[in-house]
């Protein structure tokens, strides 16, 4: 009797996940990770999901339009015979034509879904990201997952940030959001800087050749495997930053400090490193390099009216706002910043033998 009755529940439940159409059977739903987010030329949301393989089905890439987010979705429920989960939503990319006219009503959108963690990896792409995925899911059926792995190994070298983050930052009077800047080129997805965000807007970016001296003051600590200074004809390895960023009251600027390790792994100039003259001479000329470089960067930010480095921060103590409300946004395009680099060389690399 009992196996009887184990055997009847057994089938009023099979029978139930047949007809209730929100059922999370394997077979009946499609989780995906990776969704790309596009403003089309009629001004049209276009939505690109990857669809996972089930059972003898291969990966697929589908597009919906539609004028808002919710309704994309609903075109690609109705459009495909599983039902999408975004529970394991990871990276969402956002096309740079959404970005630069806003993106925070999509990002609202996704936030109200509870299923969709506030860790996702948020970036903006410029060029065909939907016929590279096409492309690649052909040629490399894991490639959203090749994609996910590739932001979490490299985080800490090249500009990384999710939505919880962003959404901090947006809302913060000291400080503007800034996301991961990828390029479709020669059918490959590359990094090419950090775009930067006034608001929800992107507004420009740094580029991929200045990108290394932004992330030395973006971040607390860094690491870079290598620094090239064409300038001094060096390159520099195993780099590891240090960063602080304090307001001087007195003077009323910013001071940018950055701790720098590392060795030198080529060097083709015409110094003898060997000579302690020399070094010397080479030392002082590459810190007065970095720090000219990263204060170009700095003042790239101010001209753009932005701080992704939320140096704003700094001018606020346990007793006193110096900059309250939106004052900080108005003083920070003007105010006077200093940058310091200390540069600590474990090694010289090959000196270089007299004539």
């Amino acid at each position: 009797m009992r196996a009887l009755a184990a055997l009847a529940t057994a089938l009023i439940l099979a029978g139930c996940a047949w007809i209730d159409p929100a059922t999370n059977v394997v077979e009946e739903i499609s989780p995906t990770i990776l969704m790309y987010l596009h403003l089309n030329e009629d001004s049209e949301l276009e939505s690109t999901i990857v669809v996972p393989a089930v059972k003898n089905e291969q990966k697929q890439v589908l597009t919906a339009r539609g004028k808002t987010l919710k309704e994309t979705r609903q075109k690609l429920n109705f459009g495909y015979s599983r039902e999408f989960k975004s529970g394991q939503l990871r990276m969402l990319f956002l096309s740079e034509e959404l970005a630069r006219k806003g993106i925070i009503r999509c990002l609202n959108t996704l936030l109200l879904d509870q299923e969709i963690s506030d860790r996702m990896y948020l970036a903006v792409v410029r060029g065909d990201f939907t016929g590279l995925l096409r492309k690649q899911i052909q040629e490399q059926k894991n490639y959203d997952r090749i994609l996910y792995k590739r932001f979490r190994h490299y985080k800490h070298q090249v500009t990384s940030q999710n939505l919880h983050f962003f959404l901090r930052e947006y809302y913060s009077p000291y400080a503007d959001p800034r996301l991961p800047l990828f390029e479709v080129r020669d059918g490959q997805l590359v990094y090419s800087g950090t775009a930067l965000f006034l608001d929800d807007r992107m507004v420009g970016a740094i580029p991929g050749e200045a990108d290394a001296f932004f992330q030395m003051i973006d971040n607390g600590k860094g690491y870079f495997p290598n620094i090239t200074s064409p300038e001094h004809d060096v390159v520099l390895g195993k780099v590891t930053t240090a960063r602080k960023i304090k307001y001087d009251a007195k003077n009323e600027r910013i001071v940018i400090t950055v701790h720098l390790e590392g060795q030198v792994d080529e060097y083709t100039g015409d110094l003898n490193l060997g000579d302690p003259q020399e070094a010397e001479r080479f030392m002082r000329g590459l810190k007065e390099d970095l720090e000219a470089r990263i204060l170009e960067v700095v003042r790239s930010l101010q001209e753009l009216s932005v701080d992704p480095l939320r140096a704003g921060l700094s001018t606020v103590t346990l007793f006193r706002e110096r900059f309250p409300g939106g004052e900080w946004r108005k003083r920070w395009p003007e105010l006077t910043v200093t940058v310091r680099v200390d540069l600590g060389l474990s090694n010289l690399g090959m000196s270089k033998p007299e004539e």
